[in-house]
């Protein structure tokens, strides 16, 4: 089947670009002697958490306990959930999944080790840990050096809890203004990272993995000697934001929504069946090459508007009503969750369907 015999709107997987794309992160990963162990909230997709470890991951990285539980399902049984794990409801979900993979989680807090090391005592069970830094993004994460050490001490005292080491996201590279800028976050990230492992070492902790980066910043965070993990997500895909940040080229860029012309109510305006609940409505657009919501690269033209059932696109560029057409996405993490299936695509034509198993697993 061409994937213009589809239904509307739909989301298509370029197959060639991201097994490319997959490679291309490996390729990285082994070049700069570090371990690969890709997010997986960018596409929900237990098949190409698979083609990602067969091309090198060590492992796999989920946002989500609800995540890491669909992964593990389908038989992905290396995890590390990026996030900290508080309250009995999720402390039982865990023990559960701690029998089907091996897991790692974070921990940022006194609080998050005390109450994890009880729920794991009385479950008789151990986890390995990581503690969450933050390296400059001010989201969750302890600072490095200082305080960092000391919730390492807390973490050793706790006999159901086992440091794996530290981990971060440098996501305020998503600010950035110019590649040199990404560069220099990249490199401090690495750097910060190593620095705080090497105080954990000089105070007797062991410290296994030093896990750094996301999809702008990995190239140089990787480079950083000391720096033992990259945890890029968005690369499998791409989208325009990461286009922005100079992190690929739009031939790179491997998700698209399949969307149909409407209506055509003006000269300069055409209207798609693809609005916010098939697009996201996140900006994307710092140099100026991507402002919109949207890019149908066929046309060089941008969608500047959506409303929730319909984009809008105004432009002086040709389009007929009913004809179908592919959009880059600003955000292809927030596109995916959006979608029960993802159709794969090679030279037109449809050769696999990705059921997106970890869709809304907001738990």
């Amino acid at each position: 089947m061409h994937y213009t015999d589809l239904d509307t709107p739909a989301l298509l997987i370029d197959l060639d670009r991201l097994e490319s794309n997959v490679v291309m992160m490996a390729d990285l990963a082994r070049h700069h002697d570090v371990k690969l162990r890709p997010h997986t909230k960018t596409h929900k997709c237990p098949e190409i958490a698979k083609l990602q470890l067969e091309n090198g991951a060590v492992g796999i990285t989920c946002a989500k306990l609800g995540e890491a539980e669909v992964m593990a399902a389908a038989g992905l049984d290396d995890i590390l959930i990026a996030n900290e794990i508080i309250g009995e409801q999720k402390y039982r979900r865990l023990m559960e999944l701690s029998g089907m993979a091996r897991l790692c989680v974070a921990i940022d807090s006194e609080f998050g080790a005390h109450s994890l090391n009880a729920a794991l005592a009385q479950a008789g069970k151990t986890v390995e840990v990581v503690i969450e830094i933050n390296c400059g993004q001010n989201r969750s994460g302890v600072l490095p050096d200082d305080e960092a050490l000391r919730l390492a001490r807390v973490i050793e005292t706790r006999p159901q809890l086992q440091l794996r080491g530290l981990m971060t996201h440098g996501g305020h590279a998503y600010n950035a203004a110019c590649k040199e800028d990404i560069a220099e976050i990249g490199h401090e990230e690495g750097a910060v990272m190593v620095a705080t492992a090497d105080l954990l070492l000089q105070d007797g902790i062991q410290v296994e993995t030093v896990s750094v980066g996301s999809t702008p910043t990995a190239p140089y965070c990787a480079a950083v000697d000391g720096v033992t993990e990259i945890r890029p997500g968005t690369y499998a895909f791409y989208d325009l934001t990461q286009v922005d940040l100079f992190a690929c080229a739009l031939k790179n860029c491997a998700l698209t929504v399949l969307a149909t012309v409407i209506s055509h109510p003006a000269q300069n305006r055409a209207i798609i069946d693809a609005g916010k609940k098939a697009m996201t409505s996140d900006p994307a657009g710092r140099t100026g090459r991507s402002n919109g919501y949207g890019l149908i690269a066929a046309k060089n033209t941008l969608v500047t508007r959506l409303s929730e059932e319909h984009g809008i696109i105004e432009s002086d560029t040709k389009f007929e009503i009913g004809e179908k057409i592919k959009i880059i996405p600003n955000h292809a993490c927030v596109v995916v969750n959006m979608f029960d299936e993802m159709y794969g695509v090679r030279n037109g034509e449809v050769e696999r369907r990705f059921r997106i198993a970890g869709r809304g697993q907001m738990r």
